[in-house]
């Protein structure tokens, strides 16, 4: 239950931040978004069903500021997290390139399926905003991934073997 709480506490809380501080800190109007960097950590570190129950939940979020296509971010980032809990069960999580790595073409993935879904809706994005958006999230992505690893090393975040 505590797990849950912390879980549903900090995509509430990264959800806010996303919207509220990272446009301050934009670059020509580009920022990441710390809510889907850190879905993508959790899913790469906790495996595929949590990353299921979170990429629609953090979607659903995302899909509430995001009035051009309702459902759009819903379906791609649990395509995105699952994806990521795929890597995530081949590589040893303790180290940290190949999950920063993971997160930034995950990025670069969902925002060039968006564009994709956005241009037959008959909406436009820039395919050079996107690419931006991926660079600049590497600093986030690094410290994400290690926040989000050391959460899920803590006793109440790990599950116990029943037999």
């Amino acid at each position: 239950m505590k797990k849950i709480f912390t879980v549903s506490f900090l995509i509430i809380a990264l959800m806010i931040l996303d919207n509220a501080l990272m446009p301050f800190i934009s670059i020509k109007g580009v920022y990441p978004s710390l809510l889907f960097l850190f879905v993508i950590c959790y899913s790469i570190v906790n495996g595929s069903k949590s990353a299921v129950i979170l990429g629609i939940f953090s979607g659903l979020l995302q899909d509430i500021y995001f009035i051009d296509g309702v459902g759009i971010n819903m379906l791609l980032n649990m395509i995105m997290c699952l994806i990521a809990a795929q890597i995530g069960s081949t590589i040893f999580k303790d180290k940290i390139i190949i999950p920063v790595l993971t997160c930034i073409l995950l990025m670069l993935l969902k925002g060039i399926l968006m564009l994709i879904v956005l241009y037959i809706l008959g909406n436009h994005v820039y395919l050079k905003v996107i690419l931006y958006r991926s660079i600049y999230s590497i600093p986030f992505s690094i410290f994400m991934y290690r926040i989000v690893y050391k959460l899920c090393e803590r006793p109440f975040m790990v599950k116990n073997w029943r037999f």
